[in-house]
């Protein structure tokens, strides 16, 4: 039963780093004030999002619920897409275009099934 729930988690992380690189791709494309110099940095930026999701999923406990992945996901994704730009030379956003990236990357991590 715990190897199902390991699988489940792989398959829910390799969603939420497609829809962050896909988000932040297309986020980059029509957002003012967003730039990223390279996709190599865009995949970086996106396993650096995704790791601080999961950590804080793991430490709150509220990711479990429909509603805490949104929540969760939102204040987790505004937070460390916007301080992702101090730990990633190549990478910058205003604050506005943080709540863009955020908002549609928590819509997607709703989706998101929790449940085998």
């Amino acid at each position: 039963m715990n190897k199902n729930i390991d699988l489940l988690r792989l398959k829910q992380n390799s969603i939420k780093l497609l829809t962050a690189i896909s988000v932040f791709t297309i986020t980059v494309m029509f957002t003012p004030n967003f730039d990223i110099s390279s996709f190599p940095l865009l995949i970086v930026a996106s396993l650096f999002i995704i790791s601080a999701d999961y950590l804080m999923s793991v430490i709150s406990g509220i990711h479990d619920m429909p509603v805490g992945r949104g929540i969760i996901g939102f204040t987790s994704a505004t937070v460390f897409i916007y301080m992702a730009q101090f730990f990633i030379a190549g990478y910058s956003i205003s604050l506005s275009s943080t709540f863009i990236a955020a908002l549609i990357y928590a819509f997607i991590s709703y989706l998101i099934p929790n449940k085998v």
